[in-house]
C-alpha cells in the first residue's frame, strides 16, 4: 500500500486499473477462506481488551489491530493483481493465510511472559516474506520491491518485540507500526495498480464479516447470562446497533466509493485507495471492535452503573467508527459529512454519562437509538435530494 510520491519517475507507474498478469475481477471464494481466518485475528485481538478493559489493553489491541491490519491491506492489494486459477498463487496465499491463523493463536498471550510473542513476531515474518515472493511475476512486482524491504524491517522488529519484556513491548509495537504506517511516504507508488470492482468489494466483505462476528461474540457472551430481560433486549438492542453500523457503509458509501475512486485517474489511485481503504479503515474496524467489546460489557452491567474505561468502550468505538466513516468518505468525495461528526458527538455526549450514571442497558438503547436517529437522517436527507434533483 503506497500513496504518490512526487519522487517516482511516472515510467514507473503501470497505467490501467487491471492488473497485468491475471487480476481479479470480483473476490474469488479462497480470498473468503483467507478473510474468515483474518477476522479470526481481529476477534483474538478484541479479546485482548476483553482481558484487559484498561489504558493499557486498549493501547496494545490498537497496535495489534495496526500492524495486523497493515499486512491485511498488503493481501488485499496482493489479490488485486494475483491469478488464483494457478496452483502456485494459491499454496502461496494458503501460507499466508497459515500465518495469519499462527499469529491469532498467539494474539491473546503474545501481552504477557512467556514465548508467545515470540511466535506472534515468526508468523507475522512469514506472512510478510510470504506477501513479497507472491507478488513476484504480478503487475505489482515494481511496486512490492520499493515496499518490500520496509515491510521486512517492521517485521524483524515486531518479532524483537517478543524478547522484551511484556511491559515494554508496546513501545515496540509501537515502533513497528510507526514504521509500517509511514513507509509510504517513503517509498512512493511506482508499480502498483488498483483493479476497483475487486478492490472495494474486498474490504466491503471484510467489514461485513467483521460485524457479524462481533455480533456472534456478543451473543454468545449474553447466552451465559441468566436474566431473560438483560440477554434478549440486550441482545436485541446489540443487533440493533450492529444493524445501523451495517446500514451507514453498505447502503450506499460502499457503491458510491466504487464509483468515486473509478474516476480517480489510474496513476493518483493507490494514494486515494490508501487513504480511504487504508488509514481511515483501521480506525473503521477498529471502531467495530472497540464497539463490540463496549456492547459485551454494557450487557454485562445492564442493569448497572459501569465505570472506568469499560464504560466508555462502547461510545468510543461508535464515535470512531462514524468518524472513520467520514474520513473514509472525505478521502475519496472532498467533503466531510457533518451528520456523521455530529452524531459521533452526540454518541460520546450521551453514551459515556449513560454509562455512569444509569446503566449499560440505558447506554446501549441511547447508542442504539442515535444510530438509528442517523439512518433515518441520512436517508431523508437522500430523498429531499433526489426529489429536489427530478424538481429542476
Amino acid at each position: 500500500m503506497t500513496p504518490d510520491s512526487p519522487a517516482v519517475p511516472q515510467d514507473d507507474v503501470p497505467q490501467g486499473d487491471v492488473p497485468q498478469g491475471g487480476g481479479a475481477e470480483s473476490v474469488r471464494s479462497l480470498e473468503l477462506f483467507f478473510d474468515l481466518v483474518f477476522v479470526f485475528a481481529i476477534t483474538q485481538i478484541a479479546t485482548v481488551l476483553v482481558e484487559h478493559p484498561n489504558p493499557g489493553g486498549l493501547a496494545r489491541a490498537a497496535l495489534l489491530l495496526a500492524i495486523t491490519w497493515w499486512m491485511y491491506g498488503g493481501y488485499a492489494w496482493l489479490t488485486n493483481a494475483l491469478d488464483l486459477d494457478r496452483t502456485g498463487p494459491r499454496l502461496m496465499l494458503l501460507l499466508g493465510t497459515a500465518g495469519f491463523f499462527v499469529m491469532s493463536q498467539a494474539v491473546p498471550r503474545a501481552v504477557g511472559p512467556g514465548p508467545w510473542a515470540v511466535v506472534f513476531g515468526a508468523a507475522y515474518l512469514v506472512v510478510v516474506l510470504v506477501h513479497f515472493f507472491a507478488f513476484q511475476g504480478t503487475s505489482g512486482q515494481r511496486g512490492i520491491h520499493r515496499i518490500g524491504p520496509y515491510n521486512l524491517a517492521s517485521a524483524l522488529v515486531v518479532l524483537a518485540a517478543g524478547f522484551v519484556a511484556p511491559e515494554q513491548r508496546v513501545w515496540v509495537w509501537a515502533l513497528a507500526g510507526l514504521m509500517e504506517w509511514v513507509t509510504p511516504w517513503l517509498s512512493g507508488v511506482g508499480g502498483f495498480t488498483v483493479g476497483v470492482g475487486h478492490f472495494v468489494e474486498r474490504h466491503g466483505l471484510a467489514v461485513i464479516i467483521v460485524l457479524g462476528e462481533s455480533v456472534t461474540e456478543v451473543g454468545a457472551a449474553a447466552s451465559h447470562l441468566d436474566d431473560l430481560t438483560t440477554v434478549l433486549v440486550g441482545s436485541l438492542l446489540a443487533l440493533a446497533a450492529s444493524a445501523a453500523l451495517w446500514w451507514l457503509y453498505f447502503d450506499r458509501e460502499e457503491e458510491a466509493s466504487a464509483a468515486l475512486l473509478e474516476r480517480v485517474p489510474a496513476e493518483e489511485r493507490p494514494r486515494a485507495a490508501l487513504w480511504s481503504f487504508g488509514y481511515a479503515y483501521l480506525f473503521l474496524i477498529l471502531g467495530i471492535a472497540v464497539a463490540a467489546v463496549g456492547m459485551q460489557k454494557a450487557i454485562d452491567s445492564f442493569r448497572h452503573p459501569l465505570h472506568g474505561l469499560p464504560g466508555a468502550l462502547l461510545p468510543l468505538g461508535v464515535a470512531l467508527y462514524l468518524a472513520a466513516l467520514a474520513a473514509f468518505h472525505r478521502a475519496l468525495a472532498g467533503d466531510w459529512p457533518r451528520r456523521r461528526l455530529v452524531t459521533a458527538a452526540a454518541v460520546l455526549a450521551a453514551g459515556v454519562p449513560a454509562l455512569r450514571w444509569s446503566s449499560g442497558g440505558t447506554a446501549l438503547a441511547v447508542t442504539t437509538a442515535l444510530l438509528a436517529g442517523l439512518v433515518c437522517w441520512e436517508s431523508a436527507a437522500q430523498r429531499g435530494a433526489a426529489l429536489r434533483s427530478r424538481d429542476a
